[in-house]
């Protein structure tokens, strides 16, 4: 719980909101209490969707399925407004701990106490389907222990059974390693889905461990739909044989909700009331919220001190929104000492620890003026020079210049439905939305020059690119000038070159996912130069003639024979980049590791750098998206901070939450989660210019000619001119 960020609303119509509980990809928590005195959830939809009729009628969705549900282990509604300029929702507030957190701070349950959790859950589902709904995301994150028996939560992709689709056909939609089988598949989704669900989230909850695995999300859905589900951590016979029955490949032979409720009736277990069917220290933490949530209901609430809240709490569904920096740009952040090593947790950008020491700061802005606020922050987050070089101690200097230019728009060309992903070789835009094919445009027009069937676009370097044949599943290298073939590798069976390939000296390299293998072909004609045994789910990379794959451990490989050159232990490694002599490789602590190519030893580490996603390097210098909307620059020999920049707060959609970056022509681009790319000064990180746009955040912009281009998540590339360029009004016409 956090308390209200200078911007949030004081009131919901008619409910007091008191502190933050959480953030989504979608929306915001808030702690509020009733006109009554009631403590209440509420759900209130980002600004960033209020005029995406697709999303609105999502959350329309979540609300009608919600109160659709009127079991016992459910979280009932209790109001809302999704025709409100920023919808919402409110439930009953429910003290207690997410399952995911109960088992990742307490460890797996006693059998006993998963067979309760199963009775209320079953209980749950028997309510949801006996209304009409299938919930479809039935994770431990949606899942909360309390002190009244298990609920279930967030009906945010639930839909009737009887309702249509809110994907396209064949996309699924769902959380990774939490899915049925016909999820996977794209298909429709029963009832039964969510018993397959709920069968593995008793698998998790008894084991500790998720029951397919952990890496990507596709080798998850992989080991999903062919039943590859690990249950040796389930060590209760009779537990197992019901986990089983659930995870049964066939929809029709998995038992219903109903029937696995008598099942569980039929063999009784500790009631669900308070918590003593859970193990002592789980029960413990779960009374304490419980007993702090009964003294904050007893807490009386100052009256609200913002006369634009007041005035917005009269006009039920409305609310009033203190003042922000303009284009969404924060202060800059202070960065971390230069010493890694012994940095303090709180300087590091991103950190839990440099958070919880801003709140203070965060609370107080929060009587600031509404009007005020927005210029002070400004002024703060202007500065001409770095945001703040490690180590000086100087301030970021201001300027009443006010926002940074606007780029302006050269073409805009439509090449999918929604989230196409951008690369750039051999001097032409090549994008890969949702349809089966790769388009490489002009981009001094927008004009398609080629266009080539492909299921996935891997990689770009120079003048080639490697694509899949979506009839033949053959690694396909093109010549990026012209789309002419060079050579086709004919894959092992149900083999996808993911991830890769990663290009050093003649060889081109790729992980076989499953099956701990990395195969290097020539580069010149795609022939086979060696295969070996090294893990690649979590990423590869090449440089200085080695070969780097990422699974369990780092495994550094010679780029002319595949022979093991080092190997490094990281906690949970993913997506090596090589720079420098250097490979970096970011741990699940958002540590970032520097190992040398040479012999793999660790040069220097620095906490708080982010997860290693979307990594840019050049001019001796890496950039990073640090979390929560923070750029870090860092020295790539030392590891040293030389400038932070926060561009948002981390308030991403469906593909992710942090910023995207790419770097080209002495500019950093970043596509930032506030619906603005910023063009930076690589060197300083000032803001040159910015563009509006919602733009895809799985890959960054690129940048051709002194222009920039970005993908937006409804299908279009848009080319963008600094200020100063002029605007070209239907130069382009959308791709066939």
């Amino acid at each position: 719980m956090d308390p209200l960020q200078p911007g949030d609303p004081e009131r919901i119509g008619s409910h007091r909101l008191l502190a933050r509980l959480g953030a989504g990809g979608m929306g915001v928590v808030y702690l509020g209490r009733s006109r009554g005195g009631r403590l209440v959830a509420v759900k209130v939809i980002r600004s960033r969707f209020t005029g995406d009729p697709d999303y609105r009628a999502r959350f329309r969705r979540e609300i009608g399925a919600a109160r659709r549900v009127t079991g016992t282990f459910t979280a009932p509604v209790l109001d809302a407004d999704p025709d409100a300029h920023d919808p919402w929702l409110v439930t009953a507030y429910l003290p207690g701990l997410t399952l995911r957190d109960a088992v990742g701070s307490h460890g797996p349950m006693p059998a006993d106490s998963v067979r309760a959790l199963a009775g209320g859950l079953a209980e749950a589902l028997a309510a949801v389907h006996g209304a009409g709904v299938v919930h479809r995301d039935l994770k431990p994150a949606n899942v909360i222990l309390t002190a009244g028996g298990p609920r279930v939560i967030d009906f945010g992709i639930a839909r009737p059974e009887d309702g249509t689709a809110v994907t396209r056909a064949g996309t699924p939609i769902g959380t990774p390693g939490f899915m049925s089988p016909e999820q996977v598949s794209g298909e429709e989704v029963g009832p039964a889905g969510d018993v397959f669900i709920l069968g593995a989230v008793l698998a998790y909850a008894a084991s500790g461990t998720e029951p397919f695995g952990s890496g990507s999300a596709r080798s998850r859905q992989y080991r999903i739909k062919t039943g590859q589900a690990d249950l040796d951590g389930l060590t209760d016979p009779w537990l197992r044989a019901l986990v089983t029955d659930c995870l049964h490949q066939d929809p029709g032979r998995r038992p219903t909700a109903a029937a696995l409720l008598e099942r569980l009736g039929n063999e009784g277990g500790p009631p669900l009331q308070g918590t003593r069917w859970l193990p002592a220290p789980l029960a413990e933490e779960i009374d304490r919220r419980t007993n702090e949530s009964r003294r904050l209901d007893a807490t009386p609430v100052p009256p609200a001190t913002n006369a634009a809240s007041v005035q917005a709490a009269e006009r039920p569904g409305a609310f009033a929104v203190t003042a922000e920096p303009p284009d969404g740009i924060g202060g800059a952040a202070e960065p971390p000492s230069a010493d890694a090593a012994t940095a303090d947790p709180a300087d590091v950008p991103g950190s839990p620890a440099r958070a919880m020491s801003r709140r203070g700061l965060i609370a107080g802005a929060g009587a600031l003026a509404a009007g005020g606020l927005g210029a002070v922050l400004w002024s703060r987050s202007r500065d001409d020079g770095p945001a703040r070089a490690a180590g000086s101690g100087a301030s970021p200097s201001s300027s009443p210049e006010g926002p940074p230019p606007r780029a302006v728009q050269r073409w805009k060309v439509k090449v999918s439905d929604y989230y196409p992903n951008l690369m750039s070789a051999g001097g032409l835009v090549l994008a890969k939305g949702d349809e089966e094919r790769v388009q490489a445009l002009d981009p001094r027009t927008g004009r398609v020059v080629w266009k080539r069937g492909a299921l996935g676009l891997s990689e770009a370097v120079g003048d080639v690119a490697y694509l899949v044949d979506p009839d033949t599943w053959d690694l396909t290298a093109v010549r990026a000038a012209s789309g002419r073939i060079l050579w086709k590798h004919d894959l092992p069976f149900g083999t996808m070159p993911t991830p890769g390939p990663a290009l050093t000296g003649p060889v081109a390299c790729f992980g076989h996912g499953d099956d701990k293998r990395v195969r290097a072909l020539g580069a010149r004609d795609g022939r086979v130069r060696w295969t070996a045994r090294a893990g690649a789910e979590e990423g590869i990379a090449a440089g200085d003639g080695i070969v780097v794959a990422v699974d369990t451990k780092v495994v550094g490989l010679d780029a002319r024979d595949g022979r093991t050159a080092w190997t490094r232990a990281i906690d949970t490694g993913r997506y090596p980049h090589h720079a420098d002599g250097l490979f970096l490789v970011a741990d699940k602590h958002a540590t970032l590791h520097a190992l040398r190519a040479a012999d793999g030893r660790v040069a220097w580490r620095r906490p708080g750098a982010g997860y290693g996603f979307r990594l840019q390097s050049g001019g001796g210098m890496v950039y990073t998206d640090a979390g929560g909307g923070t750029v870090l620059a860092l020295r790539t020999a030392t590891g040293e901070v030389v400038w932070s920049r926060r561009l948002g707060r981390g308030e991403g959609g469906d593909y992710g939450r942090g910023n995207a970056l790419g770097l080209s022509g002495g500019t950093l681009h970043v596509g930032c989660t506030d619906r603005n790319v910023y063009a930076l000064d690589p060197a300083t990180g000032r803001v040159r210019w910015t563009y509006a746009a919602d733009m895809t955040l799985r890959s960054g912009p690129v940048g051709i000619g002194g222009l920039a281009f970005v993908a937006t998540r409804d299908g279009h590339v848009h080319a963008v001119a600094p200020p100063g360029g002029t605007t070209t009004n239907g130069g382009a016409r959308a791709a066939p």
